[in-house]
């Protein structure tokens, strides 16, 4: 018997992969997914216990309220992408979760002779992501299981964490043209990398590790550019840019996480050819109305940082309820939620499916 089927329903299921999936193209103004599971798994760094966690968060997850379907996490960290190139990863101490690399190439001229291992070597992230998201699917006696993939590093977070930052930095100013081949052979990988997690999975990737959104990969690939607040306008136009267009070429769209202030980017994405079907935003480090000129294609995945002193709000609810009341009726959102919070929960049943 198929447990996820058990769990979710068949019609369920398939009713929410129809809705997401018009969602996408245009149809509604928001769509509200709920992790309240307690069985986290999230960068154990243990395969045989995220395997025996997944099943009782896929489980909490068909109970929980919005549109939620059933995916795996396969989550190793900030440093998967990175790896494949080489540099040491550790721990900065034994109870840490949070793993660190030192950069393969302290100059450029190092990185750019760096030859990646091969994208389905088993010691690498996509391969053990893809044993797991198979040895689940075998557990629970399904083919409706979805894969997140390993934290997906965009192309300046990867080039950043396989060479020294600062070094790649400078180079920009000093050696641009450089800094181009370099970063042109890093989203080469990066394209193979996430085509080939694409084919294995049967076309089953539904998105990173951030955010929780549901993006099923025959509509595009979601990814980290964490690197834009690092830079200025026309550093991220000249570096940044040219590579989301890309991605986006590769994949037919993208969904992209950013932390911390981005908002100075947004015109220069706008007149991008880059089909952005999704961009993340934390306020207060980045505020709608920075980035509402996006709005007519691309739906806003927000975040906010509670406690922070210029947050006024008192709840991500509060927050997002803000969000829904300020802005034009035709701008578009996705919310995810984590946790069991009573107010998230009562949010999701107030505007999700």
């Amino acid at each position: 018997m198929d447990r996820l089927m058990d769990w979710f329903g068949s019609d369920v299921y398939e009713c929410r992969l129809s809705r997401i999936r018009r969602f996408w193209e245009g149809d509604g103004r928001i769509m509200v997914t709920v992790d309240s599971s307690k069985d986290s798994y999230r960068q154990v760094f243990d395969e045989e216990r995220m395997r025996r966690l997944a099943p009782g968060n896929l489980e909490a997850l068909a109970r929980s309220p919005g549109c939620n379907l059933p995916a795996f996490f396969a989550d190793f960290g900030t440093v998967s992408t990175a790896r494949y190139w080489g540099g040491k990863t550790f721990f900065p101490n034994p109870e840490s979760q949070n793993i660190f690399i030192d950069p393969a190439a302290q100059t450029l001229e190092a990185a750019l002779v760096l030859t990646a291992k091969a994208i389905d070597d088993p010691e690498m992230d996509a391969f053990k992501a893809l044993r797991l998201f198979r040895k689940l699917s075998e557990q629970l006696e399904t083919d409706r299981l979805w894969l997140r993939t390993p934290d997906f590093q965009g192309t300046l977070n990867t080039a950043g964490l396989i060479l020294n930052q600062e070094e790649m930095l400078m180079s920009m100013f000093s050696e641009p043209e450089t800094v181009h081949k370099f970063l042109d052979k890093i989203s080469d990988f990066l394209i193979g990398y996430f085509l080939y997690m694409k084919m294995e999975t049967g076309n089953r990737i539904c998105g990173n590790i951030w955010p929780y959104t549901f993006l099923p990969s025959e509509l595009g690939a979601s990814f980290t550019e964490d690197m834009m607040p690092l830079l200025g306008p026309d550093e991220y136009r000249e570096f940044g840019i040219p590579y989301v267009e890309k991605m986006s070429r590769a994949f037919g769209s993208v969904l992209i996480h950013c932390c911390g202030e981005w908002g100075r980017h947004a015109v220069n994405l706008k007149k991008s050819s880059a089909r952005i079907r999704a961009m993340e935003f934390h306020y207060p480090f980045t505020k709608l109305e920075e980035i509402e000129i996006l709005s007519d294609t691309t739906v806003f995945v927000p975040y906010v940082a509670i406690g922070h002193d210029q947050v006024k709000f008192r709840t991500v609810t509060e927050y997002y309820e803000h969000l829904l009341e300020s802005s034009d009726s035709k701008t578009r959102f996705w919310f995810p939620f984590t946790g069991e919070s009573e107010e998230a929960l009562a949010f999701a049943r107030k505007y999700g499916f």
